[in-house]
């Protein structure tokens, strides 16, 4: 089918400045992955577990749900601000959790949620941020860490603390000692639990960018290789949080999978001949998140990549499919597996996304290369939405179900 806008029926569809216009196949491939994020951070998902009975029902509610669309997978948040959603003796339980940080459940919560996933035959990933500590910048420093428990690892060390721009707090990852710390709480939680891996989101180096005070300049200023341009210092010690975790795991379960979803765009090809087919004026996040996802995949240092692709096919700069083609392009001829992640929550938004196949043209024209491998869809709620995504949702649980 060729491919034209859904608000201008009669305008196609085209890759990218050319003329050559998208074609979305008839038939759809149903790749190993059809996964969901749970996202509990601000508890957009899920509510705290003050009422265990409604939460405890929210859960096999959504999972009773993810079944009927003939998912396999979950991505469940459990590291949201530097925190924890199960038992652990470096993290304090979340305040997303519990209501309050520090808080201790009625039980082990997480343990509860992997066995309604295994009973289901779900694989569950435990989904990571690595460094982000709040999600607003309205309290200072102090006034936050005066809200965070005392095992909080970024209140027993103010020091290693940077703020975004708008003041967000998150820990500096130049620091070996917030390296180290994010390791050792990947390897806690892989040790204790029965999850089939660690997924990591795509929060490196804060969106905004730096505090002018707040900042890691000092850190580069004392780095030991004179050489590194402040962007490469940066993207050096993203990576290995990166191979240290993929590492360590590795040595817990051989099987254990390591995986990572970008911002969608690593870099454009006007500022690198390797980058996508997307305009000069795109966010890259080799340059914004410091997160050098191409070199993730070339070194071997992840599992699986699940790009955040979360624009239609129609958007003027950044298009899902210029955008898919490049990661296919990317992952072929590698160990590391391509998943897609697809913007479920857009549906029934104003323009493109009023289309009800929007997601099932994606899907459709994502699963045609062999080299995908699955498709991740954000966030939860939005597969029990009975509004503006519900069409399109209806669609997409239809496409899921033809086997």
């Amino acid at each position: 089918m060729k491919l034209n806008k859904f608000i201008e029926p009669n305008e196609p569809i085209n890759y990218l400045n050319t003329n050559k216009q998208i074609i979305i196949p008839e038939k759809y491939l149903q790749k190993e992955i059809r996964a969901v994020w749970v996202s509990n951070v601000v508890n957009i998902d899920l509510p705290t577990v003050e009422n265990i009975e409604e939460y405890q029902k929210k859960v096999t509610t959504l999972f009773d749900t993810f079944g009927e669309f003939n998912i396999n997978c979950v991505y469940f948040q459990v590291r949201s601000n530097n925190d924890a959603f199960y038992e652990s003796k470096l993290n304090p339980y979340s305040r997303y959790l519990t209501g309050k940080e520090g808080l201790k459940p009625p039980f082990d919560i997480l343990n509860w949620v992997i066995s309604e996933a295994r009973k289901r035959n779900f694989e569950f990933h435990a989904w990571c941020n690595p460094y982000r500590i709040s999600t607003d910048g309205k309290l200072s420093i102090e006034e936050y860490l005066d809200t965070c428990d005392d095992l909080n690892f970024a209140k027993k060390y103010p020091e290693y603390i940077i703020l975004d721009k708008s003041g967000k707090l998150i820990l500096n990852p130049s620091k070996k000692e917030v390296i180290d710390f994010v390791i050792a709480s990947m390897v806690e939680l892989a040790t204790n639990y029965d999850i089939d891996g660690i997924h990591f989101d795509d929060y490196f180096f804060p969106y905004s960018g730096l505090s002018d005070i707040f900042n890691d300049l000092p850190d580069y200023e004392q780095r030991k290789d004179k050489t590194l341009s402040l962007g490469d210092f940066r993207r050096k010690n993203v990576n290995e949080v990166i191979k240290g975790v993929y590492d360590n795991l590795k040595k817990i379960n051989i099987e254990l999978q390591f995986g990572i979803s970008p911002f969608g765009i690593w870099k454009n090809k006007q500022s690198d001949k390797l980058g996508s087919n997307t305009a000069p004026t795109c966010s890259e996040s080799y340059y914004g998140q410091f997160a050098d996802s191409y070199k993730w995949v070339k070194d071997g240092i992840i599992d699986y990549i699940c790009p955040q692709i979360y624009w239609q096919f129609g958007h003027k700069v950044a298009p899902f499919a210029d955008i898919l083609d490049w990661w296919v392009s990317v992952c072929e001829n590698t160990d590391v597996d391509l998943f897609i992640g697809h913007p479920a929550y857009r549906l029934g938004e104003v323009g493109e996304f009023e289309n009800s196949l929007e997601i099932v043209n994606q899907v459709k024209y994502a699963n045609q290369f062999e080299t995908v491998k699955g498709n991740v869809f954000f966030t939860a709620k939005t597969f029990i939405d009975k509004e503006k995504a519900k069409p399109g949702m209806e669609k997409l649980k239809k496409l899921l179900n033809e086997v």
